[in-house]
């Protein structure tokens, strides 16, 4: 059974290795970065968070979004992934049988759930903050 489809999956998930950009032969772009998700409970006896299972996954993108992501996360960023779960099925160097999951994602953002995220965009010009775009609108016309 080897690179068996599986279905589709939306998470959130924490960066916990900085994303690896490679080229594949025809010199697309592809990326993989790994990604940790993990459940917690709330304890009322205790008032408090406990941690629960973790689950260590590799997410995979490619093309020109693999440049992006790779210019736009590093460790310690939260990320939403929609994708395809993969399956892969090998033999190790013992000849034992190995397997592993990944996402094969179709989408990646960067998630603003615990706090903003400053976009590269800023820094470069090509869009204006929130309070850039509102003194600016005070001085111009009506766009209407």
């Amino acid at each position: 059974m080897s690179n068996q489809q599986l279905p589709s999956i939306t998470g959130e998930f924490g960066v916990v290795q900085e994303p690896d950009l490679r080229w594949n032969d025809s010199g697309r772009p592809w990326v993989k970065i790994r990604g940790a998700a993990k459940s917690r409970k709330y304890e009322k006896d205790t008032n408090e968070w406990t941690d629960g299972e973790s689950l260590y996954i590799d997410i995979l993108l490619s093309g020109k979004m693999a440049e992006h992501l790779t210019e736009s996360v590093t460790v310690g960023d939260a990320i939403t992934v929609s994708g395809r779960l993969s399956y892969s099925e090998w033999k190790d160097k013992e000849g034992g049988t190995r397997h592993s999951y990944q996402i094969l994602a179709d989408y990646i953002g960067v998630s603003t759930r615990f706090g903003p995220q400053k976009s590269a965009r800023l820094d470069s010009g090509m869009k204006q903050s929130p309070e850039q775009a509102t003194s600016n609108q005070s001085e111009q016309d009506p766009p209407f």
